[in-house]
């Protein structure tokens, strides 16, 4: 830590008319959530499954004996595909016969399927500060001991699932070597597992050619300068850091 601070100041300092007037490091808070959620995999519809919904869509089928028939196709093959299509929606048994389901019909101009698969689980992290949810990366990121200070304004946040699904549906999807999308279907279950803290390096700064206070500082977690942080802290702090120059020069002047 005591390098990584030595390269950002010199890094923030390279400027001649920039002045570092404080600089302070504190943790931040992140709670993380164990998320459990259904998927589906989504493949194109291959050749027999095309031919069996149009023939539903065309005529009165009640029996996979007439369609092994009439396609030249093993009546077990048939079967067990028409058992699959009514377990997911695609088609029905009226009384004249097997009818496709508006899902069916959709999927048929679409030239798409969807097979269930097993639920999956995830952690996700929520910054309330930021008002952001993310992925909990696998590796490891520093964590603040405990006598750091904790970032000085808080921010209340509240469980929002709905961006927590969105964030999966941006994230979760994926191609597979068999040329197949995995969809995330919903959110199952949401705990919260634990909050962390994670180190933050703020460098308060004043240039003298713009006469123009402002904060940087860097994210542990992300690895960057944090804009987001930099201006929650602008937004209450830059009148104080003005007032206290403006004193410390009245100071002096009565000093000399």
């Amino acid at each position: 830590m005591d390098k990584l601070i030595e390269e950002l100041r010199a890094s923030v300092a390279e400027d001649p008319n920039r002045t570092i007037i404080n600089e302070a490091v504190w943790k931040l808070p992140v709670v993380l959530y164990d998320v459990s959620f259904d998927r589906v995999k989504r493949l194109k519809m291959d050749i027999l499954m095309k031919m069996l919904l149009l023939t539903f869509q065309e005529a009165d089928i009640r029996r996979a004996a007439t369609l092994s028939d009439m396609l030249f196709v093993e009546e077990l093959f048939i079967s067990d595909l028409i058992d699959k299509m009514q377990r997911t929606g695609l088609i029905g048994l009226e009384k004249s016969g097997y009818k496709l389901t508006p899902k069916g019909h959709d999927y048929l101009g679409k030239g798409i399927f969807e097979e269930e698969m097993e639920g999956s689980k995830t952690v996700i992290a929520y910054s309330a500060v930021h008002d952001d949810y993310r992925l909990a990366a696998s590796e490891a990121h520093p964590e603040a001991g405990d006598t750091m200070p904790l970032y000085r304004y808080p921010v209340k946040g509240s469980l929002n699932k709905d961006r927590m699904y969105q964030l999966l549906l941006k994230e979760g999807a994926d191609l597979g070597e068999e040329s197949f999308q995995t969809v995330i279907t919903g959110i199952t279950a949401c705990i919260e597992n634990d909050t962390i803290h994670i180190p933050c390096i703020e460098f308060q700064l004043y240039d003298q050619k713009q006469d123009l206070f402002y904060a940087r500082i860097w994210n542990t977690w992300t690895s960057s300068w944090d804009e987001t942080l930099e201006k929650h802290i602008e937004a209450r702090e830059l009148v104080k850091w003005r007032k206290a120059m403006e004193e410390q020069e009245a100071a002096l002047e009565i000093g000399v």
